[in-house]
């Protein structure tokens, strides 16, 4: 898979809503790296409720006014965590199919949506960061790890 490649997993059987089985939407972001046993996929996945989106100067804007693929109005849902799934799932699995793939600047705002979102932990920023860099896709802020709570104490010099 490349960075940006579109997915449509047509019997998604992990809803998490109603246990509804349908089909699920997915941007293809990254993937851990090559010592993670096994291997998985990072995907960001789509929703029609544009209020879920951080921004449209942060997010992503309307998809389907950019990339005729999608066949209903959705955005990138920088509100819900990653979905990480093995890479072997996703390659045997004949429910899945690609459909598209999104251009460098669509991937570069979801790549800032990611940055800005309190969903994903640093390792995920990290492996999308380097998953975008192998792939070609430069120029971006690398993920910086932030403690959160806590402060490092000066140590005192001995006399």
């Amino acid at each position: 898979m490349q960075i940006g490649d579109v997915i449509r997993w047509n019997k998604y059987p992990y809803s998490q809503y109603n246990n509804i089985i349908k089909p699920r939407w997915f941007v293809y972001i990254g993937r851990t790296d090559i010592f993670s046993i096994p291997i998985q996929y990072y995907f960001v996945t789509t929703t029609r409720q544009k209020t879920r989106i951080i921004s449209p100067k942060d997010g992503c804007s309307l998809l389907t006014n950019k990339f005729s693929f999608f066949t209903s109005n959705c955005y990138i849902d920088f509100e819900e965590r990653p979905h990480t799934i093995i890479k072997s799932i996703v390659e045997k699995n004949p429910d899945i199919e690609k459909v598209g793939e999104l251009d460098e600047k669509t991937l570069k705002e979801i790549y800032n949506g990611i940055r800005k979102s309190s969903r994903y932990s640093f390792q995920a920023r990290l492996d999308i960061y380097n998953s975008f860099e192998r792939d070609g896709i430069t120029d971006l802020e690398k993920p910086v790890f932030k403690r959160s709570g806590t402060k490092l104490r000066k140590k005192k010099k001995s006399n």
